[in-house]
């Protein structure tokens, strides 16, 4: 029995290795800008097989890959290697892409623009419930490109995202659907619907208008 230890563990690796690259994988949040829908140091589940036959829909919240990479540690053993790669996977070792989370709000061909605060896609003013905080910013109006998704954090004063340095996000670069969060217990739960709906027009004027106040 104890033989076959070493061949058990390689077999478990080996599962977490292909599940955390092609399924599901589980991510920390570092930072405040996906607030109050994600809370800094939540562990949170992204599925990777539903993009494969679809397209993001308009208010999923995705994770993509960054442009710049952190270096791991040298000197690793293939074990350790392992190892490192198995407590990325459960979420409990700092991933080596400085990969990013964010709501998709837009698709190529789209025009994007803020209305003091308020998201506009299309000339088409939308009511976020998920949006944190009274921001007020102007932006665009742009379009997005071919083969890109313009995103946008929930914190959105607070936010790092397609408005500034981000910009729009090749499609390539999408990772996954975060679905659940698992941790801590207090915040664990699905991320169900909550996308932005459609605003009649007197409800932006009333939005327009509170913000003014």
């Amino acid at each position: 029995m104890l033989s076959e230890f070493p061949v058990l563990v390689l077999v478990a690796i080996v599962i977490a290795f292909l599940l955390r690259s092609f399924v599901v994988q589980v991510f920390y949040i570092p930072s405040s800008s996906m607030v109050p829908t994600l809370m800094i140091d939540d562990r949170m589940v992204v599925e990777k097989l539903s993009y494969l036959v679809r397209e993001p829909s308009r208010g999923d919240v995705v994770v993509f890959s960054g442009v710049q990479r952190a270096t791991p540690p040298e000197g690793l053993t293939p074990l350790q290697r392992a190892l490192r790669s198995t407590g990325q996977f459960v979420g409990v070792v700092p991933l080596d892409a400085s990969d990013l989370v964010k709501r998709v709000v837009a698709f190529p061909g789209e025009e994007v623009q803020l209305i003091e605060g308020v998201l506009h896609v299309d000339g088409v003013a939308f009511i976020e419930t998920y949006r944190r905080g009274d921001d007020r910013s102007n932006y665009g109006p742009v379009v997005v490109p071919p083969g890109t998704l313009f995103f946008l954090g929930d914190n959105r004063s607070n936010s790092s995202d397609s408005r500034g340095a981000l910009g729009f996000v090749a499609r390539e670069r999408v990772i996954g659907r975060a679905f659940a969060v698992i941790w801590p217990s207090s915040n664990a739960g699905r991320l169900t619907g909550g996308g932005p709906t459609v605003a009649a027009a007197a409800t932006v004027a009333l939005q327009s208008s509170a913000s003014r106040g």
